[in-house]
This record gives structure tokens, C-alpha cells and sequence, in this order.
């Protein structure tokens, strides 16, 4: 049985696709996007967490480590992440939830038979199952074989992409998805390597072919204030998109801080700490100005 790796499972989805929505997340992605509201998606392995706030220093996740990866150190909590398995020992012996595990191997059928459970408001609202992550396509063989599980369940299905992936990898994964959201984060490829970690060359290469064939694809486009929201990012973006096989529909995607909690979570630093989110007001006039350039472009609020 094909498995992979999710961490996350989330219902009643409004903003992934048509109608009332499960979101899959899978770990794994080769983007290291500074505003990342999903930082424990970008390793493929499971990963501990750590609360502070939550620890009382007892001791107990000291004492079950078989590795001796934990230890008191000058009143805090010391964790080596050479000698860490993930074994989860850490987690089973603490009282106070301050240590968890994100990431679980599961069965591409497991992961069906959950989300199927929700069929009946997939049928009443138009909805279905979308992928994200993560990446989808950073899993192919687990991410295909769960929507072609979908589909024999008559199932809608959509996949959320950031289309850094070999040609073969995301046609493999995309093909059998109904929607795709693809994200295009900056026009420019040095910017949007600054901004990611990665060029944008193989991006826009998977995206214009996908629209050569897929019917039903969106581009999503993240405003990150000072980033990507200058008028002369947004003038790039339209003409990368003029440019294409066919012009999409594109969703702009308002920066929020919803996720900043997470790095401190997994002991990260936050590369855009104190950065204030997105305003509607600049989301509108960015769409307004793509309008006005013939792009068909709405706000996605969340």
C-alpha cells in the first residue's frame, strides 16, 4: 500500500475550492518562503514541537528520552536534534502537552476512508477533498494514488501547488486533481529566490504547460507588504501572466501573521517578525490594478 507522510487534517474548508472542502496537508517542500504560515510542512520527515509556555521543567521527557537528547541546562530545556529519532517517547511522558509530534506515516486508503466520511456535504455544497501542504507534489506516488482513490469515490478533488517539481513529478499528481492553485509568488526569479529559496524558472515552465491542458487552474499570488506588493511587482506579474498559453484566473492572497507562532514552536526564527499583515485596503487596490490590465483577479479572505 502506497503510504506517505500528513500532518495535518482539516474540515469544513471554504477558500481551497469549490464548495465546502477537507484539506489533506502533506509534508514536504522545497520552497522556504519567508511569511511560510506552515513551517512544520517544509521538512518530509515527522518533527517535534516544543512549547515553553506550557513546560514546568519536571523532567519527565528527560528521563524517557532513550537518546539522551533532552537535558535541564541552566534552568531551560536542552534538545540535541543529532542524537533525536522522533521516537516520541518525549511526548507520550509529558503531562503538560508542552512536547507533540507533527507528521504521521499513514496509507493513501486511511487518509480516503477518513475524508469520505464528510461525502455527504461534499454532495450538498459542491465541494470535495483539496491536497496541499507542504507540497503535493513533494510526494507524488502517495498524492496520485489518493486522488485516483477520490475519484473512484466520486469524489472532487483539487491540489494547492507551488509547482517547484520535475515536469514529470507534478504532471503526475496534477493530471488526476479537477482544480489546481498554483502559486506564483514574484514575477521576477532573483526576487522570488530571495523570497523562497528558489528561482521561478522551472515554476512558470510547469505552469504554462499545465495550462496547455488542464481546464480548470488558478494562480494564487501572495501580497507580502514591502515584498511583492509594489505597483511595479504587480505590473511584472500581469505581464508574466499576458505571456502565458492563456491568461488564468488569479487570487490574491493577503499576508497574515496567523502562523508565527509556529516557528517558535519548532525553535525557528521567524524571518518576518514584526512585519504587519496585509491591509484590505492595499489587497483591493492591488487588485484593481491587475483589473485594470485585463487580469480577471479577486481577493481570497480567509
Amino acid at each position: 500500500m502506497t503510504e506517505g507522510i500528513v500532518f495535518d487534517i482539516q474540515r469544513y474548508s471554504l477558500q481551497d475550492g469549490p464548495g465546502l472542502r477537507t484539506l489533506v496537508f502533506l509534508k514536504g517542500c522545497p520552497l522556504r518562503c519567508a511569511w511560510c504560515s506552515n513551517p512544520e510542512s517544509q521538512q518530509p520527515q515527522p518533527e517535534l514541537l516544543y512549547d515553553v509556555n506550557r513546560c514546568t521543567l519536571c523532567g519527565e521527557c528527560c528521563q524517557a528520552c532513550p537518546k539522551g537528547a533532552i537535558v535541564i541546562r541552566s534552568g531551560a530545556l536542552a534538545w540535541n536534534g543529532d542524537l533525536c529519532d522522533t521516537c516520541g517517547a518525549c511526548v507520550a511522558a509529558c503531562t503538560h502537552s508542552a512536547r507533540s509530534i507533527v507528521g504521521s506515516r499513514v496509507t493513501a486508503s486511511e487518509v480516503v476512508a477518513l475524508v469520505v466520511r464528510d461525502a455527504p456535504f461534499y454532495r450538498r455544497s459542491g465541494g470535495g477533498v483539496t491536497l496541499g501542504g507542504g507540497e503535493p507534489t513533494s510526494q507524488p506516488a502517495f498524492a496520485t494514488e489518493v486522488l485516483r482513490l477520490l475519484h473512484m469515490q466520486g469524489v472532487d478533488t483539487a491540489v494547492e501547488t507551488c509547482g517547484c517539481a520535475t515536469a514529470d513529478a507534478f504532471v503526475s499528481v496534477v493530471e488526476r486533481a479537477d482544480h489546481v492553485f498554483f502559486d506564483i509568488k514574484h514575477a521576477d526569479s532573483r526576487h522570488h529566490a530571495a523570497l523562497t529559496g528558489a528561482g521561478s524558472e522551472t515554476i512558470v515552465s510547469n505552469l504554462n504547460s499545465l495550462l496547455e491542458w488542464h481546464t480548470d487552474v488558478t494562480v494564487r499570488y501572495p501580497l507580502i507588504p514591502g515584498w511583492n506588493d509594489a505597483e511595479s511587482d504587480l505590473v511584472a506579474f500581469a505581464a508574466l501572466l499576458r505571456g502565458l498559453r492563456r491568461e488564468p484566473p488569479v487570487e490574491l492572497v493577503p499576508y497574515h501573521r496567523l502562523g508565527e507562532h509556529k516557528y517558535r514552536l519548532l525553535n525557528r526564527e521567524y524571518a518576518l517578525a514584526g512585519m504587519y499583515a496585509c491591509s484590505d485596503e492595499t489587497a483591493r487596490t492591488a487588485c484593481d490594478l491587475l483589473r485594470q490590465r485585463g487580469i480577471n483577479c479577486r481577493v481570497l479572505v480567509h
